[in-house]
């Protein structure tokens, strides 16, 4: 469960004051599926970070399973990171060297997991995602919807409660786009807590739940029967 409470983020920009989210409160259940919209500028990506834990808040809570995360120690912030939140944006983030399996061994390797096991939850990880062929493959020799699949193994290779994914379609072609959205669904359907950052009108009229964000504060907060990406048809064109 996540809940937030008269959350705030404020920057200081030279002699301005940027102020980011402003008295947001939201809950959100185990394995919900939310996709947070809104025009540029709005919070949605200040949100995000702050319930990955990659930024605290400036004032209010943030409450993750029962715990009060956002005024915890970076190292104990790093080990919620790290233990209970996947990560995927937009640009892959892979390491240009390193395979598709290196890449995903990432997170067990920074977590102290042996190499035995790091190979083994690479190679299911990768199965998962329908990559396994490709395991030895760089990204360069990867298309891009291939190099977000390797991303979203690695992402849920430590087998997070929540996966945060920031316009992981933005980079790819409709027809990509589609089939990663798909998987992530599948995820979401098998218990995983899904929450999405998108522009993408048609992206986001597949979430359960969509917040909107306006100047920081929550604007509209609905639920969406019938959805779930469930028998869907694949985004239209732009």
């Amino acid at each position: 469960m996540i809940a937030l409470r008269g959350l705030t983020r404020h920057f200081e920009v030279g002699d301005q004051t940027v102020r980011a989210l402003q008295d947001v409160s939201l809950e959100i259940p185990e394995g919900e599926y939310v996709a947070i919209m809104g025009p540029s500028g709005s919070g949605k990506s200040t949100l995000l970070h702050i319930l990955g834990c990659l930024d605290r808040p400036t004032s209010g809570e943030y409450v993750l399973d029962g715990r009060e995360v956002g005024s915890l120690p970076e190292g104990d912030l790093a080990e919620v990171r790290s233990h209970k939140i996947g990560f995927v944006f937009q640009f892959f983030h892979l390491v240009p060297r390193l395979t598709a399996t290196a890449n995903v061994e990432l997170p067990m390797l920074l977590a102290g997991l042996p190499p035995v096991e790091r190979r083994e939850r690479a190679a299911q990880a990768l199965l998962a995602v329908g990559l396994s062929d490709r395991a030895s493959h760089r990204p360069n020799q990867l298309s891009g919807g291939q190099r977000q699949r390797v991303a979203i193994a690695r992402a849920t290779v430590m087998r997070p409660s929540i996966l945060l994914a920031d316009e992981p379609t933005g980079n790819l072609d409709r027809a990509s786009g589609f089939e990663i959205i798909e998987l992530i669904e599948r995820m979401n359907l098998a218990g995983l807590t899904l929450i999405v950052v998108t522009h993408d009108q048609d992206i986001g009229q597949r979430a359960r739940r969509i917040v909107r964000l306006v100047d920081g504060r929550i604007a509209s907060d609905v639920r969406q029967e019938g959805a779930a990406g469930r028998g869907a048809a694949p985004p239209s064109p732009a």
